[in-house]
């Protein structure tokens, strides 16, 4: 009955349209293109959520605590990265916490458990690892960056997801890229999904300033996205119509106006949303190298260009480039949502999103989710395998019931009703949240490809193929010894 009734949920699935988490696959920007809202069901049928059965509720989960140890101030990346969305104490009409709060309370009624957290001191990774070593962790789950997983990761330290039963991994409260992106070997030891808005913030994206488009009289950006002609030459061409020496004092820095104004990430991101990879997936699920090729040489040389150019194209820190927003000297940022949310959303200039460039007309879109230190990604430790069943059912509740709670929250009520300003936004915003990518490349650091794209300011006229010669016997062992440290805790 269980197959009979997925089956049904999935046919009815093909005829319908929806932003989640999880999307089937990639968006073009094309003209014809459709998108749904973040929260619309599946399924009408009242034995189903979002066409998958119903969480039954378990006995021997009353009086169960899901402990877990999450993110404070000081345990990576300052305030911005801190997890927010896990305990709610009372409502205080803030969006966020009202939902986590509403969420928390489903959960203790519905399936009987409670949340308790942990808030991890400085270097978790090391702290966890110790305690998990010990066989003494108070906690049962873990929220931390992407580096910090990956450390207990390669340790074995983390049980893998995909063994625990009661998650139900293929949902669309789960998110499908991290399950596929961030998987080795198979195994998965580490994912996010609705849980989690930490990674909905970390999503990589292109602001625009609207009173800066209107001065220059600059097309409408929101047509060139959707006619797929959101290309990284177009925005080239916007780009040098609008740079000035403000000051004339004959050289270029954050006083001076640009067309593009950005933060050192950026150079990564649009590695990938041009269509490259440094990593790529063999047969097996197993990292190899795939960084060199036509393509990527040609997708460099766009790259370099920008960060070469210091007369129309700004780099700096995420303060700078705000400032240069906040005087209407620059046309284009890229950025973080949580940025934009936390900061641009206070400019009193209008303002809107758009996905990342293309490389060329009608390629798909990619929007990199900046994982290593920003987004949070969540865990088993190995030390409560023998806890994994009860555990498990309490992550797969916590996720789902964040669905139609926090997330909505997150995207319906604080993105789309407070954050952005137009119904334009709000459709890129389906086409960004629907074309997410992780990258096992940023959380590792392989050969130091990450720190070479991200310091290509500093680096200007690098050659990009003898960079490869030098870099690729080292990257292959780094990638070499991630895997064999994998296999040694494979079953």
């Amino acid at each position: 009955m269980k197959k009979l009734a997925l089956l049904m949920a999935l046919l009815m699935m093909t005829s319908a349209v929806m932003l989640t988490s999880c999307s089937d696959g990639p968006v073009k920007n094309t003209g014809s293109q459709q998108t749904g809202t973040a929260t619309a069901p599946v399924s009408s049928e009242e034995d189903l959520f979002y066409g998958f059965e119903h969480l039954e509720p378990r006995t021997d989960m009353q009086d169960f605590e899901l402990v877990v140890y999450s993110r404070g101030e000081e345990s990576g990346y300052g305030t911005a990265w801190m997890t927010i969305d896990l305990i709610a104490e009372e409502i205080t009409d803030e969006p966020i916490n009202d939902a986590v709060y509403e969420r928390n309370n489903i959960i203790e009624e519905k399936y009987g458990f409670t949340i308790k957290e942990i808030i991890s001191p400085k270097d978790p990774a090391v702290q966890a690892q110790n305690e998990i070593k010990a066989g003494q962790t108070a906690f049962n789950m873990i929220i931390a960056d992407g580096k910090n997983s990956a450390i207990l990761g390669m340790g074995g330290y983390l049980c893998d997801l995909n063994n625990a039963s009661n998650l139900v991994l293929e949902a669309p409260w789960w998110d499908q890229y991290a399950n596929k992106d961030l998987s080795i070997g198979g195994k998965l030891y580490f994912t996010t999904g609705d849980l989690s808005m930490s990674c909905m913030d970390a999503t990589w994206v292109t602001f625009f300033n609207k009173d800066v488009q209107e001065t220059y009289n600059v097309e409408d950006l929101y047509e060139l996205v959707n006619n797929g002609e959101w290309t990284i030459d177009k925005v080239a061409e916007i780009t040098k119509k609008i740079s000035a020496d403000v000051n004339s004092d004959g050289r270029y820095d954050v006083n001076d106006r640009y067309g593009y104004a950005y933060e050192p990430f950026n150079n990564y991101a649009l590695f990938h949303s041009l269509g490259c990879q440094i990593v790529s997936k063999d047969a097996d699920d197993f990292p190899t190298l795939s960084v060199f090729s036509t393509k990527s040489q040609e997708v460099f040389e766009k790259i370099r260009e920008i960060s070469d150019d210091d007369q129309n194209y700004f780099q700096g820190w995420s303060g700078e480039v705000l400032s240069v927003q906040q005087d209407n000297r620059a046309l284009f940022s890229a950025t973080t949502m949580y940025t934009i949310r936390a900061a641009y959303r206070k400019l009193e200039q209008d303002y809107g999103i758009l996905p990342m460039p293309v490389y060329e007309k009608g390629d798909n879109t990619v929007n990199v989710v900046s994982v290593a230190t920003c987004g949070s990604l969540y865990s088993v430790p190995t030390s409560h395998l023998d806890d994994l069943d009860r555990i498990s059912y309490a992550m797969e509740a916590l996720c789902r019931e964040s669905k139609d709670t926090l997330r909505k929250a997150y995207y319906d009520v604080s993105l789309q009703g407070i954050v952005l300003r137009d119904e334009e936004s709000a459709a890129m915003l389906d086409i960004i949240f629907a074309n997410r990518r992780y990258d096992l490349a940023i959380i590792y650091d392989w050969g130091g490809w990450y720190t070479y794209f991200y310091n290509l300011w500093r680096n200007k006229g690098s050659d990009f193929a003898s960079t490869y010669d030098k870099q690729k016997e080292a990257t292959n062992t780094a990638i070499q010894a991630t895997i064999d440290s994998y296999l040694e805790n494979f079953d």
